[in-house]
């Protein structure tokens, strides 16, 4: 089954979630995604592409305020947003991408602006996993995100041998 993920918001994706065709296979263990975006549509298509693509659990901070807590979270997927930061605070937005960088076992994803080449050479001199450029979705979000949890799931089998 093929499907798209523009415009599927995380309520659609729970009404699918009881037909058989629509459940993904989980690996073992809690697979938790953190999204941190001011963009509500970009937060929405995120989280339902989460489910999608087997996450477990996927956290999106709507206020400045909730930041705080996300921090002390463990993620093995944590997509920032520096283009469109939670609350307009850019500076935010850097110190949870910069706190998550230096966590062993997280993946960092961060979403910059179409033209910014400064954003690009910090995120990868950050230690980004992935960096997207400008605001993407459909397909490829749902295999960026399914690669993450099987790059995840390797490396928590990894910590066991």
């Amino acid at each position: 089954m093929m499907v798209v993920a523009v415009g599927i918001t995380s309520e659609e994706v729970r009404s699918l979630a009881g037909s058989p065709a629509a459940r993904t296979v989980r690996g073992p263990g809690v697979m938790k995604s953190l999204v941190v975006s001011g963009d509500r549509g970009l937060r929405n298509r995120l989280e339902a592409v989460s489910e999608l693509s087997g996450w477990s659990a996927c956290e999106a901070p709507v206020e400045a305020a909730e930041l705080g807590s996300v921090v002390e979270g463990e993620y093995q997927l944590v997509v920032v947003d520096i283009a469109n930061p939670v609350g307009d605070r850019v500076n935010d937005s850097i110190e949870i991408a910069e706190e998550f960088a230096g966590r062993p076992g997280t993946l960092l994803v961060v979403c910059g602006s179409d033209d910014s080449v400064d954003e690009e050479l910090w995120a990868r001199q950050l230690g980004a996993w992935v960096y997207l450029p400008g605001v993407s979705s459909g397909d490829a979000l749902v295999s960026l995100f399914s690669d993450a949890r099987r790059v995840a799931e390797r490396r928590g089998v990894c910590q066991f041998v």
